[in-house]
């Protein structure tokens, strides 16, 4: 088999290539981010935002929320939580069943993990893939 007709030593050999190019990629960035033009507009930023912030701060204190052409626009989002008592208290248990979920860490914080071992699906999720090279055994 030719190396070309082996799909896991190119995996194996594309991810060393990658880890490489990453390197190099990762050593330009420090330089880039290192020079000192780079740095000063960095701590230019920071101070605009710094200003920015404790501007609207100050206006909001202060009440003000047009000032000449400047409209203070503050965005919000409403989110309904429900409260699992009163749901439960209201629409009984088949319903309450039926919509809830159980934070597993907190179940094992109150229960603690034993008590959950009969009560949990295991459900196992593949995280990732790797090639790894094992050299071949020699016979004598």
């Amino acid at each position: 088999m030719t190396p070309l007709d082996n799909p896991l030593e190119i995996a194996f050999m594309s991810r060393i290539r990658a880890a490489e190019c990453e390197e190099e990629l990762s050593r330009l960035r420090q330089e880039f981010e290192a020079s000192p033009e780079v740095v000063d507009l960095k701590c230019q930023i920071e101070r605009f935002e710094d200003s920015r912030r404790a501007s609207i701060e100050q206006a909001k204190a202060a009440g003000i929320s047009k000032q000449g052409d400047y409209l203070l626009k503050i965005r919000t989002r409403k989110s309904r939580n429900v409260i699992p008592k009163l749901f439960f208290a209201r629409h009984g248990a088949e319903a309450f069943i039926e919509c809830c979920t159980v934070a597993i860490g907190k179940a094992e914080a109150l229960l603690g993990k034993a008590a959950l071992d009969d009560c949990c699906e295991v459900e196992v999720k593949e995280t990732g893939v790797s090639v790894e090279y094992e050299r071949a055994e020699e016979s004598p």
